[in-house]
């Protein structure tokens, strides 16, 4: 076995723990508050992170962590954990189902494992660098689509877009065969199983909220990068847009440049 298929056994464990959380909390009473931001948070999103950390730090002992809700832990490893226990907690406050467990794992600062776990179906997106996209126990690809005019494109949140993007979201606002709207991370994975053909999220995202998506997409025969067409790190905040090929990846930096 691998170093690599440890550490993806390690994050498998890792998502088993949070959709066993959220499912459970999902069906129950729960409250909803507000972070200074003014974004949502519940106690399912605590609870999970905290039963992350403690894994990784007794598996992994020299790994950094960064994550959502306890911000960083520095390791002496190469390897961080990028890890935000429900992105969508908006909707899963709200009792919709396109929330998702993310677990990114990068090394030297390159996004290297990601996993999007959707606890409500009981689905898994599973992205290893090298190794194609694995989904429900399948290999998946995405649709290969080249032609924008065709394309499912997928738009996350108005709100998320700032000036300095509007315009960008606007011009694809009316692009491609058909829109989808605040799909968040779980688009991202329809993008892999090749239902998605163009993903584009604004402003409002951090380290945690893309690094485990690359693996996801690039596996699957995608490419994800931010609005310049430049590569996504540990290091990356902000707008990101993610395409089923190359070829309609240059035509989407286009408009949206």
């Amino acid at each position: 076995m691998t170093e690599l298929d440890t550490l993806t056994e390690t994050a498998i464990a890792l998502a088993d723990m949070a959709s066993d959380i959220a499912a459970h909390a999902w069906r129950s009473d729960f409250a909803v508050t507000y972070k200074d931001d003014g974004s949502s948070l519940t106690k399912a999103d605590l609870a999970i992170e905290e039963v992350w950390r403690d894994a990784i730090r007794k598996a992994f002992p020299s790994h950094g962590i960064l994550g959502e809700e306890y911000g960083t832990d520095t390791g002496q490893s190469a390897y961080t954990w990028v890890i935000d226990p429900l992105d969508g907690t908006r909707q899963f406050g709200a009792g919709l189902l396109d929330f998702s467990s993310l677990i990114g794992l990068c090394r030297d600062g390159v996004p290297v494992l990601g996993i999007i776990d959707l606890p409500m179906p009981d689905a898994r997106y599973v992205g290893v660098a090298g190794r194609p996209t694995r989904f429900a126990g399948r290999d998946v690809q995405t649709s290969g689509r080249e032609d924008l005019g065709e394309a499912i494109v997928s738009l996350s949140n108005p709100d998320s877009f700032s000036p300095a993007t509007q315009a960008g979201y606007r011009g694809l606002r009316h692009a491609g065969r058909l829109r989808v709207f605040d799909g968040g991370s779980v688009a991202y994975g329809g993008l892999a199983r090749g239902l998605i053909d163009v993903c584009l999220n604004g402003d409002d995202l951090d380290a945690f909220d893309i690094c485990a998506l690359c693996p996801v997409v690039q596996g699957a025969g995608g490419v994800i990068s931010d609005w310049q067409g430049g590569a996504l790190s540990i290091a990356s905040s902000g707008a990101i847009v993610a395409s089923a090929s190359d070829a309609l990846h240059q035509q989407v930096l286009e408009v949206i440049g």
